[in-house]
């Protein structure tokens, strides 16, 4: 998981980290082995950083000079519509504004202060966070173990030399890992889809339903089997519903 802090009151952004880092030892250990958290003194510094990296979670002072924190918030929406933002402020004068960008929470300073408030956001964006960081270990033919985010998997089937072979976006990974060991890791993720036989896919990439086919947002078509259709099409329309 990776977090960005960005305020440009030293003293502040020292206690925001504080706060946050205390708080997910505390009441998230099993996030605290994956976190990654970097501060910014400026907003220009962020942006710099931003296009190189991506945050699954941004508290955002809004009082900054320059670029004041709203503004950076709309930014960020325009460039990544699934992080999640905090708001620090010194006041509510930006309250309003805040639902416009889907803030996740918005505080006035100090973080200290509104632990039950604090606790209750972080508890409506924990789900989305640890779906973040959860990856599979697959070992690839000829090569060492690779890492692979569930969120980076758009399906998983089977090739022609019955391997069982991780599709994402732009490509794909052959493994040894058999069939069922994969089913067994992705099946208990709600977002996958056994659509066919020895057929794995990532709903969160469905752009259409066909009569025949699920179609990704990659263009590729995923076949879906007579025998399952309708329970696959079901459980899609439900996947949707939540």
């Amino acid at each position: 998981m990776r977090v960005a802090i960005v305020d440009d009151n030293p003293e502040d952004l020292a206690a925001a980290i504080d706060y946050f880092t205390n708080f997910i030892s505390k009441k998230h250990i099993e996030l605290s082995y994956h976190m990654k958290v970097k501060s910014f003194n400026s907003p220009l510094d962020f942006i710099k950083n931003f296009a190189m990296e991506r945050f699954n979670l941004i508290i955002l002072d809004i009082f900054m000079k320059g670029i004041n924190g709203m503004q950076l918030a709309k930014f960020i929406r325009e460039k990544d519509k699934d992080c999640s933002i905090i708001f620090l402020t010194n006041s509510d004068a930006f309250l309003m504004e805040g639902y416009q960008v889907f803030a996740a929470g918005y505080f006035i300073k100090p973080l200290k202060d509104h632990e039950e408030e604090f606790n209750r956001a972080f508890d409506y964006i924990y789900p989305k966070l640890l779906e973040s960081h959860q990856e599979i270990c697959i070992p690839l033919i000829k090569s060492s173990d690779i890492k692979i985010p569930y969120k980076n998997i758009y399906y998983v089937d089977i090739n022609e030399k019955h391997r069982v072979r991780i599709n994402t976006k732009t490509q794909y990974f052959i493994t040894t890992m058999s069939y069922e060991d994969c089913q067994k890791w992705l099946m208990t993720d709600k977002r996958f889809l056994e659509c066919h036989y020895r057929i794995i896919i990532n709903m969160d990439y469905i752009i259409s339903m066909q009569e025949e086919d699920f179609v990704l947002e990659n263009g590729v078509k995923v076949p879906i089997s007579h025998r399952r259709r309708k329970e696959a099409k079901w459980a899609y329309m439900q996947y949707l519903a939540l």
